[in-house]
């Protein structure tokens, strides 16, 4: 009986991920789904899984690629990035989101210290 291969790849990721991620198995399915909803071509999925199995991120080698694949990785990588840092490292927005900052101008704080001679 083959192992389910979602789940192999699963326990494959998980050990790169628990450093970093309290949920790993989370993280490694996250990554998995955005690889096959973006990629296309079997060959370069294949080469994606086996660079998060071996390095612990999406990864493409050309000497896992048959040359002719090779001009593809590019807009492979770029086609993954987004989902996979949302992955990793969550939406972000509301880590971006800065508390309000006034406009330049006269302050609305009274100084700290009096500085007048």
């Amino acid at each position: 009986m083959m192992p389910d291969p979602r789940g192999e790849f699963i326990r494959l990721c998980a050990p790169f991920m628990a450093p970093r991620y309290a949920h790993p198995e989370t993280v490694c399915d996250c990554l998995r789904n955005a690889m096959f909803d973006r990629v296309d071509d079997a060959d370069i999925v294949d080469a994606l899984l086996y660079g998060v199995t071996e390095r612990g991120v999406p990864t493409l080698n050309r000497g896992w690629l048959p040359s002719e694949k090779w001009p593809l990785i590019e807009d492979t990588m770029t086609a993954i990035a987004e989902p996979t840092m949302q992955c990793m490292f969550g939406n972000g927005a509301e880590q971006r989101i800065q508390p309000y900052v006034p406009p330049d101008g006269v302050p609305t704080m009274p100084p700290v210290q009096d500085l007048t001679p």
